[in-house]
This record gives structure tokens, sequence and C-alpha cells, in this order.
């Protein structure tokens, strides 16, 4: 399969059809009081003989008393149907409760996602154990995140040896190159993103376009700690060594380097950032 001939012309048609959607959406609201709700950190009122498309809020409770056309989706609050309320799409909860009032019609389902009731407990119970317990707390989960990236990459460089190959090729033949397709991607993601969730019909791709996303950020992750392992077996004249092996030293390497303060953290995000853009520009490691 030639991504190549996928990739580019995804992204366009992605972008294309977001726009042509979100433009055609605006233009047939006009009988709506509003396109869509959206908020973030406060409570959301749809009020009695107000039209919405749709509601969003994160981080407070959602209380709607007029009509919504798709669905309603309130996390970490709660929603509140009053007897007027009329919900042709799903109502649905995450970290609350959805109650409905005697008349309150809602024709999807209605769903909640309750957090666990011990979870604040066990929050507050770690917090009095004092600093030395949460020190080593934070050393396991730290290390329990580096166990579990070492191995991830022994496994994926198993798996798919002349991907990571390719991807590496292009950081070493085209740092610069690599570093600008990276930034490209982490600044055009979120508004992409947005982009498609804002004109409803765009949403389904979103799954797509983030599906890539990780895929890349994975590989790339992984290239770089080869290449970087590489480079540090070279020093130490050992050559033609299995890409596993690669991987596993650039991956203790990069982890040293992380724990510098600051400097660690800068160094890791461009190194990322090169490994990203590299992904992209082998087009997932299919060919250099």
């Amino acid at each position: 399969m030639n991504l190549k001939r996928v990739f580019i012309p995804l992204i366009f048609a992605l972008t294309l059809l977001s726009l042509l959607s979100f433009t055609s959406f605006a233009a047939g609201t006009e009988v709506l009081n509003a396109a869509q709700i959206i908020k973030i950190g406060s409570n959301t009122l749809l009020a009695k003989g107000t039209l919405t498309e749709s509601v969003i809020s994160v981080g407070g409770s959602v209380t709607i008393a007029g009509e919504v056309i798709n669905d309603v989706v309130s996390v970490g609050g709660s929603i509140i149907l009053k007897p007027t309320a009329r919900v042709h799409g799903n109502a649905v909860s995450i970290g609350g409760v959805v109650k409905r009032e005697s008349g309150s019609k809602v024709a999807g389902n209605t769903t909640e996602v309750n957090m666990p009731q011990n979870l604040g407990i066990m929050v507050n119970t770690g917090a009095q154990m004092g600093p030395q317990v949460l020190f080593f707390a934070t050393a396991l989960a730290s290390l329990l995140a580096f166990l579990g990236v070492l191995a991830l990459g022994v496994i994926v460089s198993v798996l798919f040896p002349k991907r990571i190959g390719w991807t590496s090729v292009a950081i070493e033949h085209h740092p610069w190159q690599t570093l600008g397709w990276g930034l490209a991607w982490w600044a055009l993601l979120l508004p992409m993103t947005l982009l498609m969730i804002v004109s409803v019909i765009g949403i389904p791709i979103v799954f797509i376009l983030w599906l890539l996303y990780g895929l890349a950020v994975v590989l790339g992750y992984i290239s770089v700690t080869q290449l970087i392992g590489k480079k540090l077996l070279v020093s130490f004249k050992r050559y033609n060594q299995p890409i596993a092996t690669e991987v596993l030293w650039g991956v203790v390497l990069m982890a040293l380097v992380n724990l510098i303060p600051v400097l660690g953290q800068l160094i890791t995000a461009v190194i990322c950032t090169m490994g990203l853009g590299a992904a992209w520009m082998s087009r997932l490691g299919e060919m250099g």
C-alpha cells in the first residue's frame, strides 16, 4: 500500500470537507438560536423556547429547558432536563448524573459514567501521608512508565523493524525537514480537530486523524531512540546490532537526558518532534 498516495490526499480532503460542511452548516441554521453551545468551566442553561444544534459542557452542569437537535454532553457535571426539554439525540454525563424531570423527552440514550466513589478519599488520604510517600509514589510511577516505554519500543522494533529503519533514516538524513514537519503537525492538529468537531459532519473523521497522529508519535519516538542507541553503540565500536538492542539503549539514554531539569525536557521535546515529522515524511516508515 502506497501511503504517500493516501495520506496527503486524505489530509487535504479532510480539511476541505470540514470547511465545506462548516459553511453549509452555518448557512442552514438561521432558524436556530445558537448553532452549537460549547462551554468550559461554567454552567450552561438552555432556556425554554430556545433551539440549538448541540450542547457540550466541560467542568460545569447543563440545564435544558429548550430543544436540542442532536446530543447533550457534560464532562465533569450533571445534566438536568426540565419538563419542557426536548433532546432529539443522546444525553451523556461523564462524572455526573442525568436528571429527567416529568415531561422531558430524550429520543436517544441517556448515559451516566460515574467516577469511582472512593476516588476523592484516596486522593485525600495520599495527600495526608506526607511528601516522602508522595516522592516514592512518583518514583514508582516514573519507573513503571519507563518500563512500559521500554517494552513497547522493543515489541514494535521486533514486529516492524523496516518501518523503524526507514523512519530513523529520514531523521538522520533530513533532520531540519523532520523538525519542520513535526512542528507543522503540532500547529495544525488542534485547529483541524476543532474545525471538524464544530462542523459536526467531520466528527467521525477526527478519529482517523488522531489515529494517524498516535501511530506517528509512537513510530517516531521509537525510531528516534533506535537512532540514538545506534550512535551510542557505534561510539563503543559495536556495529550492526539488532534494532531491538539499539532501541533499548536509546530509551535508556533518553530517560537519563530527561532527568536534566528544564534542558532535558526541552531536548526531549525537540527530538520527539523530529520523530513525529520523520514518521510523516516516511509515510509511517513504509519507504524512505
